[in-house]
Formats: structure tokens, sequence, C-alpha cells
């Protein structure tokens, strides 16, 4: 009897918590590409949204990537070839 509140209580919160890992996955995904289409030496800019950042660590150049209502964030660094 008390088992049925509970599943439909962690049913409820995994079906909430679903568009917030959709969300982290496009971010990934978005700055993957980003970092990529940089390293390739296109210019890049953040989507709307989101706020892009490019760091300088030695030979790398990074790119971190952040959704602020979330507070998500992502960082990819890659060679510079073109």
């Amino acid at each position: 009897m008390l088992i049925t509140p509970v599943v439909i209580l962690a049913v409820t919160a995994l079906l909430g918590l679903f568009p917030i890992a959709l969300s982290a996955i496009k971010l990934e995904l978005t700055a993957m590409q980003l970092a990529r289409l940089h390293s390739l030496g296109h210019s890049v800019e953040a989507p709307a949204g989101f706020e892009l950042e490019i760091i300088e660590r030695e030979r790398f150049q990074c790119l971190v990537l952040r959704k602020e209502p979330l507070i998500l964030e992502s960082e990819y660094c890659a060679i510079p070839i073109g």
C-alpha cells in the first residue's frame, strides 16, 4: 500500500529530470561541434541562450560553453589546425 505512492513519486521525478538531461546532452554536442570548428580556423559564435568563452592553454585552445538558468557547463580543448 505504501509502495504505490513511492513508485508514482519516483516516476514523476524521473520524468521531471528528463528535459534537464536532454539539455545537458545538447550542450555537450554543441560545445564539441563549436570546438571542432574553432580548431579548424572558423569563427564561432554562441547560440542563443548560451555563453561562450575561449581560453588558451599552452598548445590547446579550449572552448567553454555555459547555459545560465540551469548552470550547465561544457569544456572541450583542441590543438588549432587552421
